[in-house]
């Protein structure tokens, strides 16, 4: 057949051949799935690109969430050892280390089989197209972070959030957990009127919008500091950074940084000696 009579035909191989390009430009290779620990996933392109500068973050610097750091450390461990594991949900108050901690993961696991990959939440539909990547390299385990995850009342994508993390008629690869942190319990805005409702069964509205977060086996919660935590961080902050400080001076001034930010916790306690390193 002579292809320069058919423009139809040479402009579909032409589409195809722009197709591939694009996918062998912004998929991994393998080289690097195994030279890289952590890669960000973008559902617009579909496309999955390594992170050549991860967060270092050593989890002992993490202070006050020694039971849920033992909790989330230990759950890994057996997910990396290639034993069964559970998805990871850390909800509660801004700035206590949620993100952090899982964030931490990357340095307490470099050298191993741990991959991270980062999805940004109005990216989670397209994450079915990972599975197949992923069970692709049954050495590696992978986890799927997801930061700030949380729906409001009209939003409706946590549907579809339930399938992607149960796999719907597709199985879950034996190698992938979701760890997600959300300022929400439930993840999905509830109100009082879900249960005071024009419906016949009003409590099956509540019972679709917590069940959600039952698809993560641990759920832990993060609360307020106290006084004494928060400084004790100030402290470990302060001496990491080579800060020489009359303690009494420091926590009478940490104190008040505290009450003025409107919060006592890790985050505040990081901006603070910020503010004195500089």
């Amino acid at each position: 057949m002579d292809l320069d009579k058919h423009p139809v035909i040479l402009s579909a191989f032409g589409k195809l051949d722009r197709f591939l390009d694009h996918y062998m430009a912004h998929w991994p290779s393998e080289a690097d799935i195994s030279s890289h620990q952590a890669f960000r996933w973008d559902g617009m392109s579909r496309s999955l690109r390594q992170i050549k500068r991860p967060v270092r973050l050593d989890p002992s610097s993490l202070l006050g969430i020694d039971d849920h750091k033992d909790r989330v450390m230990s759950n890994t461990r057996r997910f990396v050892s290639g034993s069964r594991a559970n998805n990871v949900l850390l909800w509660g108050e801004r700035g206590t280390g949620k993100s952090s901690l899982v964030r931490s993961l990357l340095f307490a696991f470099s050298g191993t089989a741990l991959r991270m990959i980062q999805v940004m939440k109005h990216d989670l539909s397209a994450v079915h197209t990972l599975y197949d990547l992923i069970a692709a390299h049954p050495s590696l385990r992978f986890i799927i972070f997801i930061d700030d995850l949380s729906f409001e009342e009209d939003q409706t994508d946590y549907k579809e959030m339930k399938t992607v993390i149960d796999g719907g008629l597709e199985q879950i690869p034996d190698n992938l957990l979701f760890y997600a942190a959300s300022n929400r319990k439930h993840l999905v805005s509830t109100k009082f009127s879900d249960s005071d409702s024009d419906e016949t069964r009003p409590s099956d509205t509540v019972e679709e919008k917590v069940s959600l977060a039952d698809r993560f086996g641990i759920r832990l919660g993060f609360y307020h500091m106290s006084q004494e935590t928060y400084l004790e961080i100030v402290d470990r902050y302060t001496r990491d950074n080579g800060i020489t400080r009359d303690s009494g001076e420091l926590r009478r001034l940490a104190v008040q940084w505290s009450l003025e930010a409107g919060s006592r916790n890790g985050r505040t306690a990081e901006q603070f000696v910020r503010s004195l390193a500089g």
